[in-house]
């Protein structure tokens, strides 16, 4: 009888150590960019809060690489239980369309959780060339092919896809210069390194207050609200422009639901905050929200539209 007794005890103690309530340890988040970039900022903006409303710490690590799947390759060989996430670009979970054998598949190997922002990409320019305009781009280009750089975030990310989308389309060739984020990108732009990028608006907009750069174009068909002073290409006359970016946060599949919940919860909860929300708009991005469901449904309709835009930029192996 002592014997099933402390037996049972045991049984007790140990399902009641295996049980511990999510979270209960800090929650790491995985950035698949360099610190500086719109990622990196969407993830930092958000993550303070989302640490209160889960009463645990959350870490930021920046793995960069890949276009971001470097990131989302280390989640997948890690435990399955929430204290580790990522926050990606779109593109992070459509590299498996360019490249088959990278580990992962985005339907079968992610859980989504919410997407955090919008952001426009913008083709900026360092103020000493004195281009003024993207005609003026255009013309110093095709006066120039193949000699002028421009810089990028990653090599297969959407910005590189709305780059060589929109390079092509206007008849000009100009040489990408891919980093490992769009932070790294933008230091070289304001040093004059690479005289052009085209990146997403967030690690652009202090260096467009500071007078360092001048934006000259999004790339999205509607002028983006925290920047009406920047026209479309669209408007200028390339109407195939048409394309903007996202930033979301995944888990591993055969996460629990009521984890999933509790993370979808909490960062909708700090994207609603007025405080966040202004930080991102100030940073040139657009809080989003939604539930893990709506994301799915973004992520699954956009994977063709983005495939084939991807295969008109000349990207993919």
């Amino acid at each position: 009888m002592r014997r099933l007794i402390c037996g049972a005890l045991i049984l007790g103690f140990c399902s009641a150590v295996f049980a511990q309530p999510w979270p209960n340890r800090p929650v790491r988040v995985l950035v698949g960019f360099a610190p500086g970039g719109t990622t990196d900022v969407s993830a930092r903006l958000t993550g303070d809060l989302v640490a209160k409303e889960i009463g645990q710490t959350v870490i930021i690590e920046n793995r960069p690489g890949g276009a971001g799947s470097i990131a989302i390759e280390a989640l997948l060989r890690g435990p399955r239980d929430g204290h580790t996430i990522v926050i990606g670009s779109d593109s992070s979970f459509y590299q498996p369309v360019l490249n088959p054998s990278l580990a992962y598949r985005t339907d079968k190997d992610l859980r989504p959780i919410t997407i955090l922002t919008n952001q426009p990409i913008v083709i900026a320019v360092h103020p000493a060339p004195g281009w003024k305009s993207i005609a003026d781009l255009l013309k110093a280009a095709k006066a120039r092919p193949g000699q002028i750089a421009y810089g990028l975030s990653s090599a297969t990310g959407t910005q590189a896809v709305a780059a060589g989308v929109f390079f092509k389309g206007a008849g000009v060739r100009m040489i990408g210069v891919p980093y490992k984020g769009g932070g790294q990108a933008v230091v070289d732009l304001v040093s004059g390194q690479v005289p052009v990028a085209v990146l997403g608006a967030a690690p652009l907009v202090p260096q467009l207050k500071a007078g360092r750069v001048k934006l000259l174009a999004v790339t999205s068909r509607q002028r983006a609200k925290a920047l009406p002073d920047v026209p479309t290409l669209a408007e200028l006359g390339f109407p195939f422009m048409d394309i903007a970016q996202w930033f979301g946060a995944v888990a591993p599949a055969g996460t629990p639901n009521d984890v999933i919940a509790r993370l979808s919860a909490a960062f909708n909860k700090a994207l609603a905050d007025p405080k966040t929300a202004q930080r991102l708009f100030d940073a040139g991005l657009e809080a989003v929200g939604g539930t893990p469901e709506e994301m799915r449904r973004r992520m699954d309709a956009e994977m063709r539209i983005w495939a084939k835009a991807a295969s008109e930029a000349g990207l993919g192996k």
